[in-house]
């Protein structure tokens, strides 16, 4: 609302913009008197453009608007899911929709969202997963006008609930190093040396990596529901990853024992290993070393932190060599440094358990 004036004529004038977006004005005697003057011509007008509003709008079900923005996020559409992602969002709706499906999503209110979220306190890591797609759910009606205020309010709900990881020494790499042994001391090297998620490392085939140059290429990865195109953060996102030389040489020497083409880690069958079964495998070992609460994802863990405890390496190089997309429009303004990571790659130092 602007300053009033005072005219000519003495008399003051308030001017202000309604909600249809246009300038209304009016006068009185006294700045005072105009200002409430035109308070209370505002409120009358947001309250005749809300009801008018609400007479346009058709009720609508939760399930029904939901499912339909989960439409245009399916893989392959722009901006949709990877197919693992997309496939737990459903799962998450299926969820949501027991208690809210046949609901109106213009009917849903803070207390019942709290109601909600107090009765799964028995599973804290789901709700806070739930918790954040159902936020999610409502920012796109409120984008769409269907409600005035999103009604996830519940303080401090999305922030997960799972327990903290431990972290593991270099003594602790080098136990689990010793007790590995084939193919799973070389998948052990390969993914202290580049960070690489599990998927993406049992879908990598010989015609990935490019042994002479030192360096592979992350294009798709291993779900339980096959081998999809890019990574678990969206079906375009693609990296290319430099090889220290401590892990060029474990792949020279499993790639010497191989037909050369095909899947790099395999099953006993010679078909692709699966997820399940390098994990299986992976309990046998940290078994052996007196680890067992060490899951075979802390090793990217563990390359990750190293990785970022080299000097001169940004949190955008960490973002680019993990394919982190987090905070993706923050770091736009930094810039990760390829020559960095081939730099990484040539000075690389071998723990002393590869090199002793």
């Amino acid at each position: 609302m602007e300053k009033a004036k005072q005219l000519p004529s003495g008399q003051w004038r308030q001017r202000f913009t309604g909600p249809d977006g246009k300038r209304h004005s009016t006068t009185d005697t006294s700045a005072r008197k105009v200002q409430k003057k035109a308070a209370l011509a505002l409120s009358d007008m947001i309250k005749s453009y809300e009801a008018s509003k609400a007479e346009e709008q058709h009720p609508t079900r939760f399930d029904t608007f939901a499912e339909d923005w989960l439409q245009t996020r399916r893989p392959g559409s722009p901006g949709g899911y990877a197919v693992s992602s997309y496939r737990k969002r459903l799962h998450h709706l299926a969820e949501l929709n027991k208690t809210f499906g046949h609901r109106m999503i213009e009917d849903i209110t803070p207390a019942e969202i709290r109601q909600w979220w107090n009765r799964r306190s028995t599973t804290p890591t789901q709700r806070s997963t739930l918790y954040w797609f159902i936020h999610a759910i409502f920012e796109v009606a409120l984008d769409d006008e269907l409600i005035h205020r999103n009604p996830c309010r519940v303080k401090d709900a999305s922030k997960k609930a799972s327990k903290k990881r431990p972290t593991f020494t270099d003594d602790d790499m080098q136990k689990i190093h010793d007790a590995a042994e084939g193919d799973m001391k070389t998948m052990i090297l390969v993914l202290m040396g580049t960070a690489l998620r599990i998927g993406e490392l049992l879908a990598l085939d010989w015609a990935d990596i490019e042994l002479l140059d030192a360096r592979l290429h992350v294009t798709k990865h291993s779900t339980p529901y096959g081998i999809q195109p890019g990574t678990k953060t969206g079906e375009d996102h693609t990296r290319t990853i430099d090889l220290p030389a401590w892990v060029l040489e474990a792949l020279e020497g499993l790639y010497a024992g191989s037909e050369g083409d095909g899947p790099v880690f395999r099953n006993a069958h010679g078909g692709r290993l699966s997820i399940d079964s390098a994990e299986r495998r992976f309990r046998v070992i940290r078994s052996r070393a007196g680890l067992e609460e060490m899951h075979l994802h802390d090793l990217r863990h563990v390359a990750l932190t190293a990785y970022a405890n080299q000097h001169g390496v940004t949190l955008k190089d960490v973002m680019e060599f993990g394919g982190h997309v987090s905070e993706r429009v923050a770091m736009g303004y930094q810039h990760g440094s390829r020559e960095r990571a081939q730099q990484f790659a040539r000075e690389s130092v071998p723990p002393r358990w590869v090199r002793s």
